[in-house]
């Protein structure tokens, strides 16, 4: 099934799954916020070349990601390593940390160093309980000291003792020797800049037919029964339909605001400095970008640009320059003017070029949301936060800010790939993994007419015409005359066109017409029967003019049609049709009432037919079992299945279809909770047709209609107490105390003295403990009821 998706933001997960997604003949709506694509792997245009924000490498050691990578971009990327350092104190370290680099230091820190890793505790590394723990038991205290913290207090701007351990696995390792950064992974850049793989993938995007809306902030998304239901731009409100989906790509931050939600995640910004220079040799030969722990210095990372392109100028580059901040802090509150000139300063006291002059210009962009910030306790926010997003049914969740991750480029696409084959590759389906599915979540009470439905309402009883109106007219408005009589709740007919309904030369119609040649075939029986629009609309006139409900089972989409420009107030799905999903679908949409009849059906046919309800969001759902026998013999009923209905779908109103001949099933459906009774209804059951047999006529539909009103009244509350009219009875036959003999006054009352007999004037036997043993306080007669003054004063 090909469906719309909208996904929010035009980033590299947006990107990518657009793409995935129109590969597999979706449809697609990127809503993006900026003017650009790309999110935080985009490049942007300055001093007349593409500059990136920041270092974004194309790394990965999966085989399959590679090949992905060259198949879908090919001769856009340049193959190549990259090498970092850390700058301390005018010195270049090895970054990362290596063995090969710890023997390169002075005897007594490398042999300080070395003791400390060979004591490395498995145990203390499993129970750290902060990134202060965990880097001290995996490194010791000389490496943690160096390297371990004050560059991730910079980074974070919180004591390490205050970062979650989750931040460091995977991501702090000893290697045995130096090496590039992504070492024993192919690694690239776009020839251009990141920007040259997402403008390519943005143009692929375009030419599937996707639709990418540049420049347009979402403002606010309402939900309709935990659903998405409107997206609300600055430019237009987006209706998204039950079927529709939506996937964020935004952080939860952000998704939250546009949810009216709350939540205590905090992400860290960063502010980028780019200096222009006007020499191309900035950094050591061999070095791409250094990391800088020094508090005193704002940014915690230079990046060379002309090591993010296939070809570098040589006589000028570009510096990065990256100052992690915190909403509201000093770095986000300072002038971009006075951010420059101390950037400026601190990086010509770092001696890397000797004259201010090869500096040419510069630029500041803000990303207010980069990294998640691994605060101790924020699994439990975290759960929290996402528990509120992922409750909505046809929304999902992608990317490294929208699943609070920090995630690299080969991850991003990746799930990408993922998510695409989850959402359209059938077997998801079939195994019912989708997470868009509508819970099967209906009224327990709905409006039929003028009538609820639904528990401790009055039982709804519906007299079914059917075709017993033998396709006459006058007939028809006598049934609706007697129905009325007879106290039916509402009257049903059946809305068909006879080509549509059966096939005029099916197997069985051969049989009989060309074979037998002595019956009637399927379509000769409906088609006698078949009721114009016009009749129709006659009766439905006639039936308003009585009082009485009137509406109708449609067999095919052109009824629907038709009934829809009556008013009609509700449809019945006919047990053959539970499975004409197209049929329940155009019905649900009309947002009326909805009756599926549940004959020949198994549980999985019925929640597949309500889940057709549900993604039209439809709540209002009543269901009737029913066995699809003409007539049926009563052991072949089982009503018990109605409670089996109730309870697989949560309570909503469910009845039955009775096409047993007289109407004890449908007494007895009653008496077990059935909040509707379908019954065939009738003149005459010697009458020609194939549903009279098993109807009611005029006086047995009146006398079952008052059987049913008088179970009601007799089901009761279900309370179990006296009845107000077992008060009488209760006094006059309820046995109680009462003396066998005369007691006197100071005299102990023993077993002898007391008999139970009737009217209750006296003390029930469960208080005899209490008389026997006690004195009499007054005289008291043989055969006079012992009550509580008798033993007290």
């Amino acid at each position: 099934m090909v469906n719309d998706y909208y996904i929010l933001g035009a980033g590299v997960t947006g990107l990518s799954l657009a793409y995935e997604l129109l590969k597999k003949g979706q449809r697609v709506t990127i809503i993006e916020k900026s003017e650009t694509v790309g999110g935080l792997a985009k490049s942007i245009t300055w001093q007349g070349r593409q500059l990136d924000l920041g270092p974004h490498i194309y790394h990965t050691p999966d085989k399959d990601i590679e090949e992905y990578w060259k198949a879908e971009f090919p001769e856009l990327f340049y193959e190549r390593h990259h090498w970092s350092k850390n700058l301390k104190d005018n010195k270049f370290y090895d970054y990362p940390v290596n063995r090969e680099f710890i023997e390169n230091l002075p005897s007594e820190i490398k042999n300080k160093i070395k003791r400390e890793l060979e004591n490395v505790d498995p145990d203390k590394v499993a129970q750290a309980r902060n990134y202060y723990e965990y880097i001290r038991a995996l490194a010791g205290e000389t490496l943690q000291e160096m390297f371990f913290i004050r560059y991730p207090e910079k980074l974070w701007g919180m004591s390490v003792r205050e970062l979650d351990a989750n931040w460091a696995p995977k991501r702090i390792k000893i290697r045995d020797k130096s090496g590039p950064f992504f070492e024993g992974q192919w690694s690239a850049v776009g020839n251009q800049g990141s920007g040259t793989i997402l403008n390519n993938l943005r143009d692929k995007v375009l030419s599937l037919g996707g639709k990418l809306s540049l420049n347009e902030p979402i403002e606010r998304i309402a939900l309709r029964d935990s659903r998405v239901a409107t997206i609300a731009t600055s430019k237009r409100n987006i209706t998204v339909s039950n079927r529709d989906i939506v996937i964020n790509t935004t952080s939860y931050c952000t998704m939250c605001n546009f949810l009216g939600e709350s939540t205590q995640l905090r992400y860290r910004g960063v502010t980028l400095v780019y200096l222009a220079m006007g020499t191309a040799d900035v950094l050591p030969k061999g070095v791409d970008f250094i990391y800088i722990d020094d508090p005193k210095i704002l940014f915690n990372r230079v990046s060379d640009q002309n090591s993010f392109v296939k070809d570098p100028e040589s006589n000028s580059t570009i510096l990065c320059f990256e100052i992690t901040y915190s909403h509201a802090d000093a770095i986000d509150k300072m002038d971009s003017a006075d951010l420059i000139e101390r950037v400026k300063a601190q990086f010509l006291s770092l001696n890397l070029v000797n004259e201010e002059k090869l500096i040419l210009d510069a630029k500041v962009i803000k990303l207010p949301e980069v990294y998640p910030m691994f605060f101790l306790g924020y699994e439990n926010e975290l759960a929290k936060t996402r528990a509120k997003i992922d409750s909505i049914e046809n929304l999902y969740t992608l990317g490294s800010l929208a699943e609070y991750a920090y995630a690299d480029l080969q991850v991003l696409f990746s799930k990408s790939i993922d998510l695409a084959e989850i959402l359209t590759d059938p077997t998801f389906k079939i195994n019912k993994i989708d997470k868009a599915k509508p819970r099967l979540d209906f009224n327990k009470r709905v409006k039929l007419g003028d009538q609820w439905v639904g528990d401790g309402e009055p039982v709804y009883i519906i007299s079914e015409i059917g075709l017993n109106h033998n396709g006459n007219l006058n007939l028809a408005k006598k049934l609706i005359d007697k129905s009325v009589e007879a106290g039916a709740s509402a009257v049903k007919l059946q809305s068909y066109k006879s080509h549509l309904r059966v096939a005029i030369e099916g197997k069985t119609s051969r049989y009989v017409e060309k074979v037998l040649n002595t019956q009637e075939t399927d379509y000769e029986m409906f088609k006698k029967n078949e009721l114009s629009i016009a009749q129709t609309q006659e009766l439905f006139e006639y039936a308003k003019e009585k009082g009485m409900t009137l509406f109708s089972a449609p067999f095919d989409l052109e009824s629907v049609d038709e009934l829809e420009a009556l008013g009609v107030d509700c449809y019945k799905i006919a047990s053959f049709d539970l499975v004409n999903l197209r049929l329940i679908e155009k019905v649900a949409l009309t947002g009326k009432p909805i009756i599926l009849s549940t004959g020949m059906a198994t549980l999985a046919d019925v929640e597949d037919a309500l889940t057709t309800v549900a993604y039209t969001g439809n709540r209002q759902v009543l269901l009737l079992h029913c066995t699809s026998s003409y007539p049926c013999p009563p052991a072949s009923m089982n009503i018990r299945a109605i409670d089996t209905l109730k309870q697989a779908f949560n309570h909503l109103p469910v009845g039955l279809s009775d096409h047993v001949v007289g109407d004890v099933v449908s007494l007895a459906a009653v008496s077990r909770g059935a909040n509707i009774i379908e019954k065939h209804f009738t003149l005459d059951k010697q009458m020609e047709g194939p549903d009279h047999v098993l109807s009611l006529e005029p006086l047995e539909m009146k006398n079952m209609i008052s059987n049913i009103r008088l179970i009601e009244e007799a089901l009761g509350d279900g309370i179990k107490q006296p009845a107000g009219d077992e008060i009488s009875t209760m006094i006059r036959f309820r046995k109680t105390m009462y003396s066998s003999v005369d007691i006197h006054p100071g005299q102990l009352i023993n077993k002898e003295h007391i008999v139970y007999k009737g009217p209750a004037y006296g003390l029930y036997a469960k208080y005899e403990d209490l008389v026997i043993g006690c004195k009499a306080q007054k005289f008291v007669p043989a055969d006079t009821p012992i009550t509580w003054d008798v033993i007290r004063p």
